[in-house]
């Protein structure tokens, strides 16, 4: 071998990890109901049944940090306006030296990674054992002077001569986790990573996640998320649909990419709202109902406008299509929420979906569903659900159209003779959330160094 190549290999070995080319990380996203559906014989429709509850218990006390004044907040926001409960999608990791493996939620709405700790005074019950930092020799706690500790809202110093950084995380409705704030070797499948903060949790009020999780590892655009301290520039997933026991698929690096070759993909770019600089926020900007094929519709948005005409020629509208402006909700903008069953489109949206959805489906509005759901249609006897005519949905994000069909927009409730929309109600002038049931059998990517989310209508096992 040449003597100059020899050199340069063994350079090029030497160098550290963080000039190494980027590597990326997958991971299985199982349901959160896996093991108690086999466990319990739970139904589909059950399944849907809790996965809805949960998110009407996330969505609660949306409101209370709508409004809140930019300058009272720090780059971090420790409160939002989701609460903890939740989390559809768990993944494996390991933390800690020897490495502890654990179960934890994935939020795209939330910084934090944090998981239960022994000795723990108040929290709630989880599946797998409880962490215990003192057995690890990798774990340290951080000083409540450290930078890191000060991108939390709420840290105070420890007890007596305790100088570790003591932390409150806050969720909107009195939601709070609480703890230490640490660092220790974070295993991802093969791959372990030294110094990743957490939250070394002892205690949990006011909503938690499901007991299989034993915390929450939070994706969101913040430093202390998983994506931000693995310097990750971009990530994709794809889900299956609620009730699926086939799991879904994360991957985190450079391999992060959705299918190129797909012709029905949009790319999205991702705004910032200073009430939620932690969020994946979408400008929202216009909402289409009717029976249309995937060409842009047209909208009296002027954004959206000048998106379509550059990208497409103007469609000819359908005769059964309504077009629906916006207007002043287009401040509150849409942000995705894995851990979400359902969809909320802020109040004044979602009552014009309802009225023109509606005048499109003209079958009998039903009530009681079993689904708990609001807006439903009574079956006709001896027709089933999948010939039903449902009008497709486009959300405009910056004048790029979303398509939604009926299988993303509607779920039979068999139990009580009816089809019920996947969506639900925000309260008036809050932000609207997408939720995982619209992103079902979907690729999504974020690409956080160009800013953008692409959608992509590829299945799943699309995404290597």
């Amino acid at each position: 071998m040449n003597a100059a190549v020899l050199l340069l290999l063994l350079a090029l070995a030497a160098l550290p990890a963080s000039c190494a080319p980027p590597r990326s990380f997958r991971l299985e996203l199982a349901s959160v109901d896996a093991l108690a559906a086999d466990a319990a014989n739970l139904t589909e429709h059950e399944l849907l049944r809790r996965a809805i509850q949960r998110s009407r218990y996330r969505l609660a006390g949306i409101g209370m940090a709508r409004g809140e004044a930019a300058s009272a907040r720090k780059a971090v926001v420790a409160e939002t306006p989701i609460m903890p409960a939740g989390g559809e999608y768990l993944v494996k990791l390991g933390i800690g030296t020897p490495p502890y493996k654990f179960t934890a939620a994935i939020d795209t709405a939330s910084d934090l990674i944090w998981t239960q700790c022994q000795p723990c005074t108040g929290c709630y019950h989880q599946v797998d054992p409880m962490f215990n930092p003192r057995v690890s020799s990798t774990y340290a706690a951080l000083p409540c002077s450290s930078d890191t500790c000060d991108e939390l809202d709420v840290h105070r110093c420890g007890h007596d001569d305790d100088e570790s950084c003591q932390y409150t995380y806050t969720y909107s409705g009195n939601a709070t986790t609480e703890g230490t704030l640490a660092v220790d070797k974070l295993v991802i499948g093969e791959d372990a990573f030294r110094g990743v903060a957490f939250g070394c949790s002892t205690s949990s009020t006011g909503g938690a996640p499901p007991p299989q999780a034993s915390g929450v590892v939070g994706l969101g655009r913040g430093p202390l998320s998983l994506v931000s301290q693995l310097s990750v520039r971009r990530f994709a997933y794809c889900l299956p649909p609620p009730a699926s026991r086939i799991p879904g698929k994360l991957v985190l690096g450079a391999d992060a990419d959705a299918a190129r070759n797909a012709t029905n993909r949009i790319a999205v770019p991702m705004r910032r709202d200073p009430r939620y600089p932690s969020y994946y926020y979408l400008n929202l900007d216009g909402l289409l109902i009717g029976d249309r094929t995937m060409s842009l519709p047209p909208t009296t948005t002027t954004t959206a406008t000048a998106t379509a005409t550059a990208t497409a020629p103007a469609p000819t509208p359908s005769p059964n299509a309504t077009a629906v402006a916006v207007g002043d909700a287009n401040r509150y903008g849409m942000i995705i929420d894995i851990a979400s069953t359902i969809t909320f489109l802020e109040a004044s949206l979602y009552d014009e979906l309802v009225n023109d959805l509606e005048v499109e489906i003209r079958l009998p509005r039903g009530t009681g569903s079993s689904l708990g759901l609001d807006l439903c249609f009574i079956l006709p006897d001896g027709v089933a659900f999948d010939r039903v005519y449902v009008p497709a949905v486009a959300l405009a994000f910056d004048g790029r159209w979303l398509r939604l069909d009926k299988a993303r927009l509607f779920a039979e409730d068999r139990e009580s003779g009816m089809m019920c929309l996947m969506v639900g109600r925000a309260e008036a002038g809050s932000v609207s959330i997408l939720g995982n049931f619209q992103q079902q059998n979907m690729q999504v990517l974020y690409n956080l160094r160009r800013g953008r989310v692409t959608f992509v209508q590829s299945p799943c096992g699309a995404l290597r």
